[in-house]
């Protein structure tokens, strides 16, 4: 298993696609329920979020080792941070080249991925201030094309697979710096968060290690 984390990834640190002034919205989101399977490490108290699945592209089919499951286990795992989880947006496809930019796309025209997760959470600090947290799960057929991605993604300038909160939510402008960013590949699956403030007014848990915390 190979680990990487901080400072290296992110959307505009990372790629020329996806940026805009840090500006929230007014826009709500909708309520859906959301399970997952998976063992979640953290406090599973409840959040109090809002919680959207959209509806992604089929053929992540049962046998997948990416899903709702990753999601659920990373929300329990950042509301055991002590942080308020306001709402979240998860998103299940087959298409990784839809679903990215720059060479992380071009990548995927070449060796497409088997499936793809990913997960958008809104957090809340203690004066109520927003921050995003977006993450990927990625499976690959193999895990020599999981590294190579993984290595890819980590590369400055190279893209990434797209932040679900730039397609499905009210903070569609938030800009990716990269300055909170973590990954880590686990066989052949690669794992990617980043986190955001919005209007850097945040006061909450350090966001590097909520990113940490995520791609756990």
């Amino acid at each position: 298993m190979a680990r990487r984390m901080g400072g290296k990834g992110g959307g505009n640190k990372k790629g020329s696609s996806g940026g805009g002034s840090t500006l929230a919205l007014g826009l709500g989101i909708a309520l859906l329920a959301s399970a997952g399977m998976a063992t979640a490490v953290g406090n599973a108290a409840s959040s109090g979020a809002a919680t959207v699945a959209a509806g992604g592209s089929p053929g992540t089919g049962s046998g997948s080792l990416v899903g709702s499951a990753n999601s659920t286990a990373a929300e329990t795992r950042i509301v055991g941070q002590g942080v308020r989880l306001s709402a979240k947006v998860t998103d299940d496809s087959a298409d990784c080249v839809t679903s990215s930019y720059g060479q992380v796309q071009d990548f995927f025209r070449r060796t497409p991925c088997t499936a793809l997760h990913r997960a958008f959470f809104e957090l809340r600090d203690q004066k109520s201030d927003a921050a995003v947290v977006s993450v990927a799960w990625v499976e690959m057929p193999d895990e020599s094309s999981a590294r190579a991605l993984n290595q890819l993604m980590d590369t400055t300038g190279t893209g990434n697979v797209t932040e679900l909160s730039r397609e499905r939510s009210k903070y569609r402008t938030v800009r990716y710096t990269g300055d909170s960013y973590a990954s880590r590949q686990d066989g052949q699956v690669v794992i990617n968060a980043q986190a955001e403030p919005v209007a850097r007014r945040w006061t909450g848990v350090d966001l590097s290690s909520i990113a940490t915390t995520a791609a756990q």
